[in-house]
């Protein structure tokens, strides 16, 4: 008697917004197909949507040389064991999410041992590293860009493209009370003595928090120096997964740490200091005036500045081709010119009103809503074609 396994799908993910996504894009799935077995390098979100979790992704999430370099071991105790689990668990799909370092071996793995391979949210190679292109092609079956000059130049090169959408559209495009809160902060800035609230939002990689947090807390501490006749309440968001213990020992204890999800945080704010990544482009969605910070070691810069091809490091002015916000990076993080530059934002409405006319413009360029929607219908689509007749994924 033969009886149909469900298929199998295997995702790896690795920071927090990859966990995140790799939920959404679960529930997605089930949707159309109830049955699938997913498992997946992935964290808490991941497991809450009742993934099978091979490793945990939390110990992967480095960025920089040097990070890397001192979280090798971690790294390499998942490759193995990744490695056993691909072998043994008649994996039918490999879906990388982002996070291209360790993806970047297990979509090779996976493809040397014959499973296809779906990839989410393209490499930034237009960025850095044009060199890997011709390997990942080797890796990659199907390719899924959220950016929306990335299409052109993947399928230039050879991919086979799956343009998404950006996924953050759907969160703050529909039902986001992105008009709303537009008005409320007009009309906090225009009573010339009513309260500000300032958002810190220094992101989740641990290696990075210890050279800005300092800097946010000063930032901060001289903002309501120079805003002596308005009151200031300064915010810190805690993100996904992130010890609050790391937060409050940088910060100390006279500001507050917020929990909300950025969706629910971000409409509260009048202003923000944002760690370059995913959340400054989720602040330009929600129209929040908000200032761009990066400061790394000395070495991954100095490396960095000489494999980094772009004219911008924020998503928003990326995506724009244009500095919709100031971008803070290295020696530019010290706490003076970040209070002048929010105090710019309080002194002139004219660029308030510039940077909400490039937030509409984001939204619309960053594509329609029902990105893991049309991205599992793609996958399942994707699985079907690739599935060798109808005897494929039979057991006896």
């Amino acid at each position: 008697m033969t009886a149909v396994r469900p298929r199998h799908i295997f995702i790896s993910c690795g920071e927090a917004s990859g966990d995140r996504y790799g939920a959404d894009l679960v529930s997605a799935l089930r949707a159309l197909d109830p049955d699938l077995r997913i498992s997946a390098v992935g964290s808490r979100r991941l497991e809450s949507a009742g993934v099978e979790i091979v490793h945990d992704a939390d110990a992967l999430g480095v960025m920089g040389f040097t990070a890397v370099a001192r979280a090798m071991p971690e790294i390499l105790r998942a490759r193995r064991r990744v490695g056993r689990f691909l072998v043994r668990e008649k994996v039918d799909l490999a879906v990388p999410l982002d996070f291209p370092g360790f993806n970047g071996w297990m979509a090779g793995r996976a493809k040397a041992l014959g499973i296809p391979v779906f990839w989410l949210i393209a490499p930034q190679v237009w960025a850095w590293g044009g060199w890997r292109i011709p390997g990942l092609r080797r890796r990659i079956d199907r390719l899924g860009v959220i950016l929306p000059f990335e299409r052109e130049f993947f399928a230039a090169r050879g991919f086979d493209v799956f343009a998404m959408g950006h996924p953050l559209n759907d969160v703050y495009g529909g039902d986001f009370p992105y008009q709303d809160s537009r008005r409320r902060r007009e009309e906090t800035f225009q009573q010339r003595q009513g309260a500000l609230t300032v958002g810190l939002l220094p992101g989740s990689r641990r290696q990075e928090l210890k050279r800005l947090l300092p800097v946010l807390k000063v930032a901060g501490q001289a903002l309501a120096g120079h805003l002596r006749d308005r009151p200031l309440h300064v915010v810190a968001s805690v993100a996904p997964g992130l010890d609050k213990g790391l937060l409050a020992e940088g910060l100390g204890s006279e500001i507050p740490l917020s929990e909300l999800p950025l969706p629910e945080l971000l409409p509260t704010l009048d202003l923000a200091l944002v760690c370059s990544g995913t959340a400054s482009l989720e602040a330009a969605l929600a129209g929040v005036p908000h200032e761009i910070v990066y400061k790394t070691g000395r070495l991954d810069y100095f490396l960095a500045r000489r494999m980094v091809r772009v004219p911008h490091i924020g998503l928003a002015n990326l995506i724009l081709d244009e500095p919709l916000v100031l971008e803070h990076v290295q020696d530019q993080v010290a706490p003076l010119p970040l209070v002048r530059s929010l105090l710019r934002w309080v002194a002139r409405p004219e660029r308030r009103h510039e940077f909400y006319a490039g937030c509409d413009r984001l939204r619309e360029r960053c594509g329609p809503g029902g990105v893991w929607e049309r991205t599992a219908a793609a996958i399942l689509t994707f699985l079907d074609r690739d599935t060798d007749g109808p005897g494929a994924g039979a057991e006896t």
